[in-house]
């Protein structure tokens, strides 16, 4: 029998987003399958039998979740997905997942993932003995490499050797990099859902890795930027066909940078009449109308958009480097041309915005006219220039340890106080969602069941959440 890594995505009484070196609690009831995990599920299944196990989206409870464990037989190892925002709470199960392990399985290795990890890697090794390995990139063999016990030419993962910490160089994925196929089937697609989605079941599947810009506020902005090879996405794809999925989330960070690789990747899904929906993060900087309209023939029916902030004093502070402010209003209208829905993310308060930079910011999302807005509070992520920059001026305790500004700001503003920062944001959302022009537009334009449900599902989250 060959050996099993189990792969898990771990309990949480929170729906919790950690994927791609990133750490979110869901604001309502969205959610999608783990990019990092589905892509080392497709790495370890070269050599090993792997098993996803999506506790938190199961709903199960630590020990629900060690009995899916216990099902499988020659674990040599385990990969657990961790989030800054309940780190605690994973540290928690993987520590309880080393004593049961080792119990029936002594020399099985457990590595972790996530954003944490990858910028703190020997801080956090050093200090949880119950991690094995850190790793630093989820679309390498580096990780086969390591439970295969190849170490003369590891790269991407810290590990312990023989009560050593062994640090390896960070290493990137080549240009136009492949993927084997990711143990999709394995996860409860029929359970994942965007808050303007189309269709379900959902997976997900990543085009590229890392991001070519530096925005101060991102953790993608230190991880250099490469795209995946279009054929190997197609083939996915027409996998994921296969077993019956309808919608696909690309969790790239900048869907449509390299245009001539996704002129490619989009005629492919066309010429091959790869019938789904999609969404995906984008710039409003970078897509033009022959890339617009191609993505909406290959059926894409959303777009997420980092706007940040009306203020373009605020945008080259902190690297937003949006080449002119006019792309937003242009590829907004280019989406409503070619029917695909527009997502705004904006940010409220960052240093040194002051409470009416603050109000024209919400006023301008409603404006610009996308489908829909997220308005989140300044994180101060590990990794990025934000986090810094607010500990050098003593606006972020080193030792705060929440990453979930859902409900409180976690970086002070000089100018705006906390209570009008949470005041403001609640008013965003009342201002943009409770518009009757706004539920008039999105109930003309349900077309199925599922897309009603979701609209209600969120509405009464907003109505019970952002009073």
């Amino acid at each position: 029998m060959n050996k099993q890594i189990i792969i898990i995505n771990p309990p949480n009484n929170k729906i919790v987003l950690r994927d791609f070196y990133s750490s979110t609690i869901s604001k309502g009831k969205y959610n999608w399958p783990n990019t990092d995990l589905l892509s080392i599920s497709a790495i370890l299944g070269q050599d090993f039998e792997t098993q996803l196990i999506d506790a938190n989206t199961m709903g199960y409870n630590i020990e629900e979740t060690f009995s899916e464990v216990l099902k499988h037989n020659n674990i040599a190892g385990a990969v657990v997905a961790v989030g800054k925002s309940v780190l605690k709470e994973d540290y928690d199960f993987i520590e309880k997942l080393r004593i049961l392990l080792n119990n029936k399985y002594p020399s099985s290795k457990i590595s972790v993932v996530g954003g944490i990890i990858y910028h703190n890697a020997l801080n956090e090794i050093q200090k949880n003995k119950f991690i094995d390995a850190c790793i630093l990139n989820f679309t390498t063999n580096d990780i086969l490499n390591y439970y295969l016990g190849n170490f003369k030419d590891i790269n991407n993962i810290i590990y312990r050797q023989n009560d050593e910490i062994v640090e390896t160089e960070l290493k990137l994925p080549e240009w136009g990099f492949k993927l084997p196929i990711p143990k999709h089937e394995q996860l409860p697609l029929g359970k994942y859902q965007l808050s303007h989605g189309k269709n379900r079941p959902l997976t997900s599947v990543i085009t590229s890795y890392g991001c070519p810009h530096k925005c101060s506020f991102c953790v993608s902005g230190r991880i250099k930027y490469r795209y995946r090879d279009p054929q190997n996405i197609i083939d996915e794809i027409k996998y994921l066909i296969s077993i019956g999925i309808k919608e696909i989330t690309f969790r790239d960070n900048i869907f449509g940078f390299h245009k001539q690789k996704y002129m490619e990747l989009l005629n492919g899904i066309i010429e091959n009449n790869l019938k789904f929906s999609w969404v995906s993060d984008s710039r409003v900087d970078i897509l033009d109308e022959e890339l617009i309209m191609l993505m909406s023939k290959a059926g894409c029916h959303a777009l997420h958009f980092g706007i940040e902030t009306n203020n373009e004093d605020t945008l080259n502070t902190y690297n937003k480097n949006l080449k002119d402010q006019d792309y937003v209003k242009s590829t907004l209208e280019l989406c409503r041309k070619y029917k695909i829905q527009s997502v705004g993310y904006f940010i409220l308060g960052l240093p040194g915005e002051k409470y009416e930079d603050v109000n024209r910011t919400i006023n301008y999302s409603v404006k610009i006219g996308c489908d829909y807005a997220s308005f989140n509070l300044p994180l101060p992520i590990i990794g990025t220039d934000l986090r810094e920059s607010s500990m050098k001026e003593g606006l972020v305790k080193e030792t705060d340890g929440s990453y979930d500004g859902s409900s409180e700001p976690l970086i002070k503003n000089k100018d705006i106080s906390s209570i009008e920062l949470i005041n403001l944001q609640k008013k965003a959302y009342r201002k943009f969602y409770f518009r009757l022009s706004f539920i008039i537009d999105k109930i003309k334009k349900i077309r199925t069941f599922f897309q009603l449900k979701m609209l209600l599902s969120e509405g009464y989250y907003l109505l019970l959440n952002r009073r």
